[in-house]
């Protein structure tokens, strides 16, 4: 069977404070305050890393999420773990693993004005936990 991010994902080895998360979009997101958002696919944070967003588009945003999340923390001596997520040389991105169906609530997210001052829209979440 061969591993994939979902996998390493599910494979919980961590519960960090913290993580971040910066994407681009060519359209404005219409998140506020209270919306829960849901993980649909294994996504890549980090923990303090020097990760850079690898398009350009118009619309940068950066996710902090404020409490702790279960989570997967890369392994980079791992040799199967960095050749399924492609990760050679890249310890310095501290990559997180987050689940898909791993849920959050929307607790801030800045204005236009913001935006237009930082060049990026700040969007805070909480993680919420299971029942």
């Amino acid at each position: 069977m061969t591993l994939t991010k979902e996998d390493l994902a599910r494979s919980i080895n961590s519960n960090i404070h913290g993580l971040s998360r910066l994407i681009e979009t060519n359209y404005t997101l219409d998140y506020e305050e209270g919306d829960i958002i849901t993980v649909e696919n294994a996504e890549s944070w980090t923990d303090g890393g020097q990760f850079t967003v690898e398009s350009t588009q118009e619309y940068t945003y950066c996710f902090t999420i404020e409490n702790s999340v279960p989570c997967h923390a890369v392994d980079y001596t791992n040799e199967e773990e960095t050749d399924v997520l492609s990760a050679v040389d890249c310890e310095h991105e501290k990559e997180v693993l987050i689940a898909a169906g791993t849920k959050f609530k929307v607790t801030y997210v800045s204005s236009d004005d913001d935006f237009a001052e930082m060049g990026y829209y700040a969007i805070d979440l909480e993680y919420v936990e299971e029942d």
